[in-house]
């Protein structure tokens, strides 16, 4: 039989040892019944804002265990968008729709004690006039009103002379639109299609170039009279139903000229057209001249397919959304070619993942007032 002191030999051996885990045991008690009478102590809690949830802190009151902050809310926690910006929205609106105040007593604002934070008291309805289009919608909040997102238009020029491209072209996103150049074989039945497609078409109007390339019927030439030119800009524009606009083809000298230019807007402004400035030169007085006669215009940010590979293309696709986050907004202009339709067709299905729009060109054409402030 054993002993009772040779049966608890081993704790006697362990001596010093034992003595401390067995002191540190009722300090780790003692120390955690202190920690929960200390947090059920009403007068030892913080109270923080409901919106903002449970709140880790370090202030008189707190608690911690192995010395680490314990989470403490008076409240089951409900998450909430910072209502407090909406009211203050509302607020300042009906500050601002009171007549002014002499002083700040005036105004309809009663504050809580000195010590505290104040809470506005809004007065009623029937006390001041409020301007309700100065105040958000009751469900909408601050954090709501976002940025409007950066949009890109295309436009398909060259259309008329080759049914493959005008296929090709009449099978991309309606959004695309399509500019036609006159007396060409295909340009009634493009213009009568787009039409029905509810797409946006315009004469494509061939303008004298430096190099003194051909023009094709329809050319509009620097000699030509004042006459002359309009006559000719009437027929071009007759011969294809549905037009909304015009843009230039080719034009690098013609676009320089300000007189010609004048005539080019004077006809469009009398059948309410818009002008695109294709942007073949530099030196070109196109947008200045339509916006002095009151027409919507914008000019092209990026050509497409100068150089048509589709590594190429597609290089010049990422610099139109680069420009349409920096500003809001960019045209690129393209052409029929298999290149750039098939390129297009791929690629504008996913063009949601570049945080970009896909937008028809009416979208982005800008009035005289608009247009002159885009440009300072």
């Amino acid at each position: 039989m054993i002993s009772y002191s040779k049966q608890f030999m081993p704790l006697y051996a362990l001596k010093g040892s034992c003595k401390t885990w067995f002191t540190g045991g009722l300090f780790l008690f003692f120390s955690v019944t202190c920690a929960a009478a200390e947090f059920n102590d009403e007068t030892s809690t913080l109270v923080h804002p409901e919106s903002l949830g449970p709140v880790i802190g370090k202030s008189q009151g707190d608690v911690e265990f192995f010395g680490e902050p314990i989470i403490y809310a008076t409240k089951p926690w409900q998450p909430a968008l910072v209502p407090f910006l909406d009211e203050q929205l509302k607020y300042e609106a009906l500050k601002n729709a009171l007549p002014k105040a002499q002083s700040t007593d005036e105004l309809p604002l009663v504050e809580g004690p000195q010590n505290s934070a104040p809470e506005p008291v809004i007065a009623s309805e029937a006390e001041v006039e409020v301007d309700q289009e100065k105040i958000l919608p009751p469900d909408t909040e601050a954090v709501d009103i976002y940025p409007e997102q950066a949009v890109i238009a295309i436009l398909i020029d060259d259309l008329g002379y080759n049914r493959q491209g005008m296929e090709t072209s009449l099978a991309l996103p309606k959004e695309v639109a399509l500019a036609i150049l006159p007396e060409t074989p295909y340009a009634q039945k493009t213009a009568i299609t787009s039409q029905e497609q509810q797409r946006i078409t315009l004469l494509h109007a061939p303008m004298e170039n430096q190099r003194e390339l051909a023009l094709g019927p329809g050319g509009l030439y620097a000699k030509m009279t004042k006459e002359e030119l309009k006559t000719t800009l009437k027929q071009n524009l007759d011969g294809l139903p549905g037009v909304q606009g015009v843009n230039n083809h080719m034009g690098s000298l013609l676009t320089t000229k300000a007189d010609s230019m004048t005539w080019v807007m004077e006809v469009l402004q009398g059948r309410s057209l818009f002008f695109i400035d294709s942007l073949t030169s530099s030196k070109s007085v196109a947008e200045k001249i339509a916006k002095e006669h009151g027409l919507k215009t914008v000019t092209r940010d990026v050509f497409l397919d100068n150089i048509r590979t589709e590594q190429a293309i597609d290089k010049q696709f990422s610099r139109l959304i680069k420009l349409a986050r920096r500003h809001g907004s960019a045209l690129a202009i393209g052409h029929p070619y298999p290149e750039t339709t098939s390129y297009l067709k791929k690629r504008l299905e996913s063009l949601e993942q570049d945080g970009v729009v896909l937008v028809p060109l009416s979208r982005i054409l800008l009035t005289p007032d608009l247009a002159e402030s885009s440009n300072k």
